[in-house]
């Protein structure tokens, strides 16, 4: 029989599992906060603490350094794009395409500091040779809508790796030409124009069964 000083043991081990996790979202955010304002080359260890009125040995207990921070904010990042492209998936086949696309599109200038950590933009890293496994989630999430797309037009894709890669590459050299405003007539009309290439060069990725 598990007795009251024994399950007390599991409940402090937890609800400190509990803290140390709601710290790390409190130093992410702050250094989210700071890359927003500043850009990433202000963000550094010394600068999320003193924002948080936290020693920087405090912020050492969660991260090794702040390329440690930026590994673990592109991880965040790639999680919260791929739930985004989930439920873009979730629409019809005749206008999912637009539907991720757009998903993609707004989920970077929703949050451009977490998009430029995710990217290496900005003047930040990587951060990891290895691709992080919430990455090849939403690159998994991407190829299947895509395959579901050509399904749906009686097609396949003729190579389903390279579709992914070209309409991703595609969608995030408008995304970072539009960021750093260098199409002609802004925002808006880069979007568009992503908008109505995006068909064709859908299409170009399918062939017969």
């Amino acid at each position: 029989m598990t007795t009251k000083a024994q399950l007390e043991p599991s409940a402090s081990k937890k609800r400190r599992e509990r803290e140390r996790q709601e710290m790390r979202a409190r130093l992410l955010e702050a250094a989210r906060v700071i890359a927003s304002e500043e850009g990433w080359n202000a963000v550094t260890i010394r600068r999320i603490a003193g924002k948080l009125e936290y020693s920087a040995p405090i912020l050492y207990q969660h991260f090794s350094s702040k390329e440690d921070l930026l590994v673990q904010l592109m991880m965040l990042g790639f999680a919260e794009l791929a739930e985004q492209l989930r439920v873009a998936a979730e629409g019809s086949p005749e206008g999912r395409l637009v539907a991720m696309a757009e998903a993609y599109w707004a989920f970077a200038f929703a949050s451009p500091e977490l998009y430029q950590a995710m990217n290496g933009m900005d003047g930040v890293p990587f951060g990891t040779a290895e691709t992080p496994r919430e990455a090849k989630n939403a690159f998994r999430i991407f190829r299947l809508a895509l395959q579901g797309i050509a399904q749906a037009r009686g097609a396949e894709l003729a190579d389903p790796p390279g579709a992914v890669d070209t309409i991703w590459a595609f969608l995030h050299g408008c995304v970072s030409l539009a960021m750093a405003g260098r199409i002609a007539g802004g925002t808006e009309r880069c979007r568009t124009l992503m908008l109505n290439a995006l068909e064709p060069m859908f299409a170009a990725q399918l062939r017969d069964p």
